[in-house]
């Protein structure tokens, strides 16, 4: 049985049981499936488990780690994939009745990455329909690991659930418009979007190309950073220890009527201070309105999400939940003058954020202004007020998407009911060392726990 202990260690610690011979890749992935097989019933995390597979590769892994030769960074280590990125001879149907037959005879780039790196792929994992806003029936929704009647948000539900119980070391999965930002803050792990088009999306079943990106979750900055640097020959965790002393740190000042829980403003205050008290030089700075962004994120995906699935809905409607095919048909009805107001506004973002951080070297603001809702909620209270659940929880994660721009989120503490608050710090062009570098740095020094679900699964197991 693979105990607590192991199951939330770092891929760090993992190599180096495995390079001490303490403990072998075909143990690790016997004792994962069987942790899996406990307690995901309770999570819905998994669509997939590659039971025979993972097998399969840990003995492989086995084998060239008792032969000696280099190794790759992920040697050995299991991590999950998001169901829209497709893994040869695995079904990849993106959470849809519609591509639940599609096996895929090859992998995308991203997967096949990962794997000339070591990294044992354990499963996909569940998510929204199309990464469009709604778990599809047949799937069914994710619960959130630290209180089980409470949701992920999504759209990568499953990713985060499985990274944040302790059924992977990580999980790869893509983000639209906060896709692996949001979920990550309701589940107190870590989600990077990196800069869009910095890891190849061939292979990814798109929502929509101009703005879909495809980045990598884990409980810590370091295992982000190591699985980032698999995926793109980056150096990114060899400078995590770098000082942020004296670095410039633009935050985010606060917006007229911007809704937001006191709580996660206290808490996002509180990372900001652990910040400035490393040294870090913050000054607070005006941004663009929020919801510009986010009408702009909407315009532009309804249109584009539209589009791929115009043939597909024709021909099989009946497929699709309801809410999704909605979002698609009204996508079909934006005219097209919308779509390039959209983009022309988009390039103006693009424009006003770099003359705002052109003195800095990242933006600090929240993730979602509310923590984990009720499992199935539309409608959620912020600070006293009634609001559309999306919009509410992709308040601040737009910016980073319509501009391209790398952002991370990262747990900064837990609320009075126990659910994870998180924040994110988003950089230039192509940073992502720095934005991960700032977020280590907080990591260092953050004095909240505790950082896993581990009370929660265990009673939830022990109530049967």
């Amino acid at each position: 049985m693979l105990s607590a202990e192991l199951a939330f260690s770092s891929i760090a610690q993992l190599r180096d049981l495995y390079r001490e011979r303490k403990v072998s890749p075909t143990e690790v992935a016997e004792s994962l499936l069987e942790r899996v097989s406990r307690i995901d019933p309770l999570l819905n995390s998994y669509a997939t488990v590659l039971r025979d597979g993972l097998g399969q590769q840990a003995a492989s892994a086995e084998r060239e780690l008792m032969r000696g030769g280099p190794l790759g960074a992920l040697h050995g280590i299991p991590l999950s994939i998001k169901d829209n990125l497709a893994t040869a001879g695995v079904r990849t149907a993106a959470g849809s009745r519609a591509l639940a037959a599609w096996v895929p005879e090859r992998d995308a780039d991203c997967v096949s990455s990962l794997r000339e790196q070591g990294a044992l792929i354990a499963g996909k994992t569940n998510m929204f329909e199309f990464a469009f806003g709604e778990a599809h029936d047949d799937y069914g929704h994710v619960r959130n690991p630290w209180k089980l009647d409470r949701a992920t948000a999504g759209s990568s539900t499953g990713s985060v659930a499985a990274v944040a119980a302790g059924l992977c070391w990580g999980s790869l999965a893509s983000d639209t418009g906060g896709s692996i930002r949001v979920p990550a803050a309701m589940c107190g792990v870590v989600g990077l979007k990196p800069t869009y088009d910095v890891i190849s999306r061939r292979g990814l079943v798109e929502t929509s190309p101009s703005l879909d990106h495809i980045g990598p979750i884990a409980r810590g900055v370091e295992d982000t950073a190591v699985i980032f640097d698999a995926l793109t020959a980056g150096e990114c965790a060899g400078a995590l220890e770098h000082s942020v002393n004296g670095m410039r740190i633009a935050v985010a000042r606060a917006q007229p009527g911007e809704l937001i829980d006191p709580q996660v403003r206290a808490a996002f205050e509180s990372a900001c201070a652990a910040l400035d008290r490393q040294g870090a030089s913050l000054r607070e700075v005006d941004i663009p309105d929020f919801r510009i962004a986010r009408a702009v994120l909407w315009a532009i995906a309804s249109v584009e999400a539209a589009d791929l699935h115009r043939e597909r809905l024709r021909r099989s409607a009946a497929d699709y939940h309801p809410v999704v095919r909605a979002r698609l048909e009204a996508g079909a009805r934006i005219p097209g003058h919308a779509y390039v107001r959209a983009q022309r506004v988009r390039l103006w973002l693009v424009r006003e954020l770099d003359r705002t951080l052109a003195e800095s070297a990242a933006l600090l603001l929240p993730v979602s202004p509310i923590t984990a809702y009720p499992l199935g909620a539309r409608r959620v209270n912020v600070d006293g007020h009634e609001e559309d659940v999306g919009q509410a929880v992709t308040r601040y994660t737009p910016l980073a998407s319509v501009t391209g721009r790398p952002a991370v989120a990262l747990p900064c503490g837990l609320s009075s009911d126990g659910l994870p608050i998180a924040f994110q710090v988003l950089g230039h062009q192509r940073d992502e060392a720095t934005v991960l570098r700032i977020a280590r740095a907080y990591e260092r020094v953050a004095d909240w726990q505790p950082r896993h679900p581990v009370a929660t699964l265990d009673a939830a197991l022990a109530a049967g």
